[in-house]
């Protein structure tokens, strides 16, 4: 076992076994050391995951950023923020209800359940990649020729990206995640190697980037199929499309609301700010954020694991295990964060140096250290959303979205207006915070009326 995972192993147990108890009954210690070793061993392979996919995106950004000109990057940043908007729809019909139902309700059936998803994303994708072909020629009428290009070829790439993430997080929903590292490994391995060939051949532009993010996505999805092996039609239709399609529309529709919230106050700017500044401008803030995205998505990927655990122990009635969950993961993520925001201002000379060339260097003050608090907004609301998506409360994550839309539009889209990228980055902040703060008071709520029902 890595030095992490026994440092991990010990805060967990920790808190999960009063120290007196510890030394009192070794068994029982050792029993429950037992018990969590296993867990140990899954988010290893979660965070791996999230790791190698994190970096295979982190490094195609950077590359694209630091040999894409600024408008050209700014484009292609426009166009994926528009992308996100559809996957964000895709994650709350798809990825979201089959991590509450997949290691549940449909446990026994999940191969044939697998196969619904799959002929369902297949569906869907062809209104959705029409909506892209459509937001080309719209968004290229507003801004400029240039960015109808991207739109069109991420018309093409979309819907095999987001295959890419529906299969991947299947194996989250099976407590498999050693498999989605395997497929993270062969796209870290691909998508790297591809946008230095397309730059060697002089090809390198925000279409052929969109290009190669689908072929590659494409690829590792039909190889991550065979191991899940999904059914696509059930003995006895067991389950059955319309059964499928009732829960993830009951769970899912409450999710689509707060899909379209969850995107408006991180991604928002990346529209308003080519029509105040120029692309360029959104091109930085994209640069910006790239420096953030491994930890955001090291803390996203371990919540894909969380949330089916805490389902599985609020199906269990398991309230004391669930409580000692929370308070591990929130000290897990914001010692993952504090580590990474000091890596970030301490070495910030260097890494725009090393990563971009010298560019967007004049961001490095007030603008980095706003990003540098992303990490922590983005713990508290994956955790605390987790558990209102275990408790089956997705209405209350609806509603704290609507706090943190607000927030951007009362704080974040003025503060953008003046101050440009710095201003949109702190926006976001505090968009985290007011999702983050109604999201502890819900989560607060729903103990409180589980002490009453239990008194009663």
């Amino acid at each position: 076992m890595s030095f992490a995972a026994r440092a991990s192993h010990t805060v967990l147990m920790s808190l999960a076994i009063p120290h007196v108890e510890i030394l009192s009954r070794p068994k029982q210690f050792r029993a429950s050391l037992k018990g969590w070793i296993p867990w140990v061993g899954k988010g290893s392979f979660a965070l791996l995951d999230q790791g190698l996919f994190a970096g295979a995106n982190f490094i195609a950004n950077i590359l694209l950023a630091r040999w894409l000109p600024p408008a050209e990057y700014g484009a292609f940043a426009l166009a994926y923020s528009v992308f996100l908007l559809l996957g964000v729809f895709h994650n709350a019909m798809f990825t979201e209800p089959m991590m509450v139902f997949g290691p549940t309700k449909y446990r026994e059936r999940f191969p044939e359940y697998l196969g619904i998803l799959l002929g369902g994303h297949f569906a869907l994708m062809l209104p959705g990649a029409a909506l892209l072909v459509a937001a080309a020629f719209l968004l290229g009428w507003l801004y400029s020729p240039a960015v109808d290009r991207p739109f069109l070829s991420l018309a093409i790439a979309a819907p095999f990206m987001l295959l890419l993430w529906l299969v991947r997080q299947a194996f989250y929903a099976r407590l498999q995640p050693g498999w989605a590292a395997a497929g993270g490994g062969l796209y870290m391995l691909f998508l790297p190697a591809c946008i230095y060939a397309l730059r060697a051949m002089e090809r390198l532009s925000p279409v052929t980037g969109f290009l190669g993010m689908g072929f590659g996505s494409l690829g590792v999805s039909l190889l991550l199929l065979m191991a899940l092996i999904p059914r696509w039609s059930g003995a006895h239709k067991n389950p059955s499309v319309s059964a499928v399609a009732s829960d993830h529309w009951q769970y899912g529709r409450w999710a689509m609301a707060t899909a379209a919230l969850a995107w408006f106050p991180t991604n928002i700017y990346f529209v308003l700010l080519p029509a105040w500044v120029g692309l360029g401008e959104a091109g930085a803030l994209k640069a910006l954020i790239n420096l953030a995205m491994p930890v955001l998505l090291s803390i996203s990927g371990l919540s894909l694991l969380l949330l089916p655990v805490l389902s599985m122990q609020f199906e269990q009635g398991a309230k004391q295990r669930m409580n000692r969950t929370l308070w591990f993961v929130f000290g897990l993520f914001f010692l993952g964060s504090g580590l990474y925001f000091g890596l970030l201002w301490g070495l910030r000379g260097a890494i725009f140096q090393l990563l971009y060339s010298g560019r967007y260097r004049e961001f490095a003050g007030w603008p980095l250290v706003a990003v540098g608090l992303w990490p922590f907004g983005q713990a508290i609301t994956a955790i605390l959303g987790s558990a209102l998506r275990a408790l089956q409360r997705p209405d209350y994550v609806f509603w704290s979205s609507v706090g943190g839309s607000a927030a951007t539009l009362l704080l974040g889209i003025p503060l953008a207006w003046r101050l440009g990228v710095g201003g949109a980055l702190v926006g976001s902040v505090l968009a985290f915070l007011a999702t983050g703060g109604f999201m502890l008071f819900f989560v607060m709520r729903c103990a409180h009326r589980e002490r009453r029902i239990t008194r009663i």
